[in-house]
């Protein structure tokens, strides 16, 4: 989200078109949670009194020798005599045990604060919907001074709870800041209504929920929501990457692409509310984005007013002009595996094409779907600073 390259890719994009948009099985996630561990840790057991959450070089919560298992975390209580205090009590909780070895576990993982993460991400179960994150990395010089880190964007294309046609696509942000030596970022997620496809006005995320996010690879991660609008929606999606990972790394300083570090949000401040998230991936010779707008002249829709689209185009290492393939995918319910997988038509075609790491545009022709008939051209501006590395 190379030898032979002109076959390759086109394998490539017969794969990511059936990762996108077909069913496949569910991914594996580890057996604790480590969003409840986290409290564990922190509030319950109050680890973090000599280990602290990486804020304090010679204790990290990180360091603790268990390597994130229950077994070892059972033998660091054992044999370290200031943790021999959670011998009667964590000791002997299995349900706690498995939860903050799952906390420890994520925090083994690369450190969030870098583009690397940046991407697509999805649930095999529930293809046909996804995540894209864009994470804004600090700048900070000196990481053992930092109070906080950078932050986390993610935009996420789903559907109303029952199946339906275009009408009940549903789309929502999420943002949120990362903190110093915490792997899991906590998140407020957001719905956009009442605006018109690529035409004014501008429209305002609304809190409708919270959320949190981790990752404990480059390739895996988990986000769990709370939704706070009434339907008492609650629940959690394990993540795998849809492409091959490009830049997420242990080594720091990070290594940074030219081509990846265009990957992330972009828009037409005229039409803010409405926009794309990109990922440009060499290694995995595709251009995937998420487009996220409205009806025609839905300023009065509400929810059901909201659209996606995907597109997907080969890509070629250097290139800044890509045409892809416009799809509209309907037939999904949120979060929810469905008998029959959601149906995904082409319904245009489009070119965005990067005139610097700030500026870009995106053309486009609609031939079928709720857009049919539209043509024209968005001239976009990159959200936030532009990513490590771009050239």
């Amino acid at each position: 989200m190379q030898s032979n390259r002109h076959a390759g890719s086109c394998n490539l994009l017969r794969t990511l078109a059936s990762v996108i948009f077909l069913s496949l099985s569910c991914a594996a996630h580890a057996a604790g949670d480590p969003v409840r561990g986290q409290t564990l840790f922190n509030v319950t057991y109050q680890c973090n009194a000599c280990h602290g959450k990486g804020i304090i070089a010679a204790l990290n919560v990180f360091d603790i020798s268990s390597g994130g298992t229950v077994d070892g975390l059972v033998g660091a209580i054992q044999t370290t005599a200031m943790m021999q205090q959670y011998s009667s009590t964590l000791a002997m909780n299995a349900a706690d045990l498995a939860d903050v070895a799952a906390y420890i576990a994520i925090g083994s993982a690369p450190n969030r604060d870098q583009h690397g993460y940046t991407g697509s991400w999805f649930e095999a179960a529930t293809s046909g919907q996804g995540i894209e994150v864009e994470v804004y990395p600090s700048f900070h010089s000196n990481p053992s001074l930092k109070a906080a880190t950078g932050s986390i964007f993610a935009s996420w294309f789903t559907y109303d709870t029952s199946v339906g046609g275009a009408d009940h696509q549903r789309w929502y942000t999420a943002f949120g800041s990362m903190v110093a030596g915490e792997p899991i970022v906590p998140l407020t997620i957001y719905q956009n209504t009442g605006g018109s496809f690529d035409a004014p006005p501008t429209t305002n995320g609304q809190p409708v929920g919270t959320a949190t996010l981790y990752f404990n690879s480059c390739t895996s991660g988990s986000f769990s929501y709370s939704f706070s609008d009434g339907t008492g929606r609650v629940g959690t999606i394990p993540l795998t990457r849809l492409t091959q990972n490009v830049t997420c790394s242990f080594a720091t300083p990070y290594p940074t692409n030219a081509d990846f570090a265009l990957s992330g949000n972009w828009f037409d401040p005229a039409t803010s509310g409405q926009g794309f998230t990109v990922e440009v991936n060499p290694n995995s010779g595709a251009l995937f984005l998420a487009w996220y707008t409205y009806i025609p002249n839905g300023a009065g829709a509400g929810a059901v007013g909201q659209r996606w689209y995907t597109a997907l185009g080969g890509f070629t290492s250097g290139s800044r002009s890509i045409p892809v393939t416009i799809y509209e995918t309907t037939g999904g319910i949120f979060d929810t595996p469905t008998p029959q997988a959601p149906t995904t038509v082409a319904v245009g075609t489009g070119t965005i094409a990067f005139q610097s790491c700030s500026a870009a545009t995106f053309s486009y022709n609609f031939t079928a779907g709720t857009s049919s008939g539209r043509a024209g051209m968005i001239n976009l501006t990159r959200v936030g600073p532009a990513a490590p590395g771009c050239t």
